[in-house]
């Protein structure tokens, strides 16, 4: 397969340098490569400059522009599929690109990654309920096209989708994994913050006006009727630890001096775990 540098939309990367400096956190000097363990907390802009395979095709799963995946096949004897939902607080201000080293790097130890695009906030029928309609049409697009239940894995928001999917007795998957998912939109969108922000955007109203649509749109633990785990940073001023209510510790993962983008980062320790925990899932 070629190996390409992912070309971010100027979008990307613009939303890259806000992130850093809302937040606050610091380059790490550089772009990390392929040998080396990442030092400090990632950035965005680290995980944008990772090199990556193209993917093996691309095809859709829907009528719509965005209703499409990537698929990045395993260089070996193929474990399982897994369907890798990007986040990017539902805003079509983020694309795949960011995601697609993780699925490389997947596709490399083992994996059929598959990574769909779909609707978001600021799309024609973004939004919600539209926003997870796409994902849970993708997922069942995947099981349907491979004959094999899907592991979904989604990262923040996306997490939050992924989530959301294996609670819904119309997608067939055969487990989840968050990576510092959001689960509960009542309480994550009352923070600071821009993606805290985008909450009402994806939801069209305000909690106040429209409770039931939130608690409609979160992650109920008791309704997911799949194997279920989160993976979260200690150091991760995105989303926080509110965000794991309700979640048994044996399903939690906590990985100290991680950040929200050390989960994505294939050259990290998180990276380590989510393969350990994949592999365990067969």
């Amino acid at each position: 397969m070629e190996t390409q540098r992912f070309s971010p939309t100027q979008s990307d990367l613009l939303l890259a340098s806000v992130i850093a400096i809302v937040i606050g956190w610091s380059s790490t000097g550089g772009h990390t490569t392929a040998s080396e363990k990442t030092a400090g907390v990632a950035t965005f802009n680290d995980i944008l400059a990772l090199e990556t395979r193209s993917p093996s095709f691309e095809v859709a799963y829907g009528p719509e522009p965005s209703q499409t995946t990537l698929l990045f096949e395993s260089t070996g004897p193929v474990k399982t599929q897994i369907v890798l939902i990007h986040g990017g607080c539902w805003s079509n201000q983020y694309t795949r690109a960011h995601i697609s080293p993780l699925a490389s790097a997947l596709a490399k130890v083992g994996f059929n990654v598959w990574v769909p695009e779909y609707r978001r906030v600021g799309d024609v029928g973004g939004g919600w309920p539209g926003t997870y309609q796409d994902v849970a049409a993708a997922i069942n697009y995947v099981s349907g096209k491979t004959g094999v239940l899907p592991i979904v894995i989604g990262h923040s928001a996306g997490g939050h989708l992924a989530l959301l999917a294996a609670t819904d007795p119309d997608v067939a998957l055969a487990g989840v994994i968050g990576l510092a998912a959001i689960t509960d939109l009542s309480v994550y969108g009352q923070q600071e913050g821009s993606c805290p922000a985008m909450v009402e955007e994806l939801m069209g109203t305000t909690y106040v006006d429209s409770p039931e649509h939130y608690f409609a749109a979160s992650v109920m633990r008791p309704e997911i009727r799949v194997p279920a785990h989160l993976i979260h940073g200690s150091l991760d001023k995105i989303v926080g630890e509110d965000q794991l209510a309700g979640f048994g510790s044996n399903q939690i993962m906590r990985i100290p001096d991680a950040g929200h983008f050390d989960l994505i980062h294939p050259n990290s320790t998180a990276f380590e775990i989510l393969v350990d925990l994949l592999s365990s899932q067969k």
